[in-house]
């Protein structure tokens, strides 16, 4: 028996993505049934061909192989176009695909799929493969079904350029272009122009706000990218499976709080004086979680109020529900402040007399000082941005 290289949790995300697909989605038998064939099969042929190739590059922590994703996106195309017209059959569908719409349908999901297994690390992709799956499968259906494909293909081309400019100039790693634009195609096929501009929003004037300063490029990972989207992309795929406006507002009060937080950070950085802790009187660097500053806090609630007055005019809501967005973005900022102040892990590094916000110093491994080790500056942001749109739901349902 062969040496295990690496630790997995496949068997454990396995049967979480069965039953998320399961409890959820148990009316959509095609769809069920191509995204659990897609990782029955496709997947395993992507780790078979992948582990005879030397041609390797890293997408983000695991290693692939090109002839492996190869192998991935071949295998997913040939199961869904094929999968779909047998299984339309078997259940008697009251129509049929046209040719080049299966083969497109076939190709946008392939090659979703195959990016999530990408991105995979320590079998994620158990998880990631079969929902990824699933989803942009249903994306591209019903929007053909609702005549909005056109404008679906449309944003799929953009969003190659967008990303491919923000890995260009260093705004995100290849790990984090791949994640964006699987969380851009999610939220598109979810809403359209109207849910995509506030993440547009977000995303450009966050990385505007960061190259106005003489500050090194972010490069922000996959992870990065799902800390401050993961939840928004929650909510958008809720509202698009079941209507209902608490889940477009918990995507647009957990976006504010994003952009509150991303702005106060970067315009905090303008600041001539250090930042202090919050409820302390001591000053601490730019940057270091759980400080503030007045200029910084002026730029949250800006932040917060331009996503308000955004979702206000895109989406015809009133003056209440505008309010409530802004206001969700302040506290979701806020919330933010005090995770980084109380629970983020800091660290010392003996060596170069540093306080750090990460397990390893520029020299070598550091030493817990405060908070808990397992919290990190990704965990914040999406704890800060899960809070914001759970809070604004609580707050419509009891006031609205």
């Amino acid at each position: 028996m062969g040496e295990m290289k690496r630790k997995s949790y496949g068997t454990i995300f396995f049967p979480v993505s069965i039953l998320i697909l399961s409890t959820f989605f148990w009316d959509k038998p095609i769809s069920f049934f191509i995204a659990i064939s897609v990782l029955t099969f496709a997947d395993p042929a992507a780790s078979v061909i992948g582990s005879k190739s030397n041609n390797h590059f890293h997408p983000w922590i695991d290693k692939k192989s090109v002839e492996g994703s190869i192998a991935m996106f071949c295998t997913s195309f040939l199961l869904i176009a094929i999968g779909t017209d047998v299984m339309a059959r078997l259940y008697s569908a009251n129509f049929y695909l046209p040719f080049h719409i299966l083969i497109g349908l076939a190709i946008f999901a392939a090659l979703s799929s195959t990016i999530s297994e990408m991105l995979s690390c320590k079998g994620s992709d158990n998880l990631s493969v079969p929902l990824i799956t699933f989803f942009t499968y249903e994306i591209f259906l019903i929007n053909y079904t609702h005549n909005t494909l056109l404008h679906l293909l449309i944003w799929f081309a953009l969003s190659v350029f967008i990303f491919s400019i923000a890995k260009k100039y260093h705004s995100l790693s290849l790990s984090g272009a791949l994640g964006g634009f699987l969380i851009g195609i999610l939220i598109f096929g979810s809403g359209g122009w109207k849910l995509i501009f506030p993440l547009v929003f977000f995303f450009i004037s966050s990385s505007l706000l960061s190259f106005s300063k003489h500050k090194s490029p972010s490069q922000r990972d996959v992870i990065q990218i799902l800390a401050n989207g993961g939840i928004p992309t929650f909510f958008a795929l809720s509202y698009f499976f079941f209507p209902h406006q608490n889940f477009l507002l918990g995507f647009l009060g957990s976006l504010s709080a994003s952009t509150a937080d991303t702005w106060a950070t970067e315009i905090g950085f303008l600041s001539k004086q250090r930042p202090y802790l919050i409820f302390t009187s001591k000053q601490v660097d730019k940057g270091i979680s759980g400080s503030i500053s007045l200029i910084g806090s002026i730029g949250s609630i800006i932040g917060a109020t331009a996503m308000g007055v955004i979702s206000l005019y895109i989406f015809d809501l009133n003056l209440f529900l505008a309010i409530l967005i802004v206001f969700s973005g302040f506290f979701g900022s806020f919330i933010d402040t005090l995770l980084g102040r109380y629970l983020q892990g800091k660290f010392f590094c003996a060596s170069c007399n540093n306080t750090k916000e990460d397990d390893y110093g520029c020299c070598g491994k550091t030493i817990l000082k405060s908070g808990f080790r397992w919290v990190n500056n990704n965990t914040v942001n999406f704890l800060s941005s899960l809070s914001s749109g759970v809070a604004i739901i609580l707050i419509n349902l009891v006031y609205g």
